[in-house]
């Protein structure tokens, strides 16, 4: 996936980073919001595995980002960690801790993220030799 390049404020050159990464970041904001607000008893299960799981999300995005050998891997994997964590945002949901408007802002964000994902695994394969 190729990144444009903007001149940077102190006259060098900088890398705009990928659309995938920039989304997964604000989600990760959304998320650790989310997870603080709730309720006390399930923080430290539900809340803290949310938050690992959307960590582990932006890692892999980056590891794939600059480690073209893992790339195609890191991108299966993190399929599955989306797979986690809309499950987990279901349930969170179900169990009244957040609204039917915020699991549609989770559940879109994780499609859009995975989308991503597969388009450039996609690119990344067409281009193996």
């Amino acid at each position: 996936m190729a990144s444009r390049v903007q001149d940077g404020k102190d006259g060098g050159m900088t890398q705009e980073p990928p659309p995938i990464l920039t989304v997964t970041e604000d989600f990760l904001g959304w998320t650790l919001d989310r997870s603080a607000c709730l309720p006390k008893s399930q923080r430290h299960t539900f809340g803290q595995k949310l938050d690992l799981l959307t960590l582990e999300a932006l890692e892999r995005i980056i590891t794939a980002r600059y480690d073209v050998r893992a790339r195609p891997n890191e991108l299966r994997a993190l399929n599955l960690t989306l797979e986690k964590l809309r499950v987990l945002w279901r349930i969170v949901h179900n169990r009244h801790w957040i609204s039917g408007q915020q699991l549609l802002y989770a559940a879109r964000c994780l499609d859009e993220i995975g989308r991503m994902a597969g388009a450039w695994l996609k690119v990344s394969e067409s281009k193996r030799p």
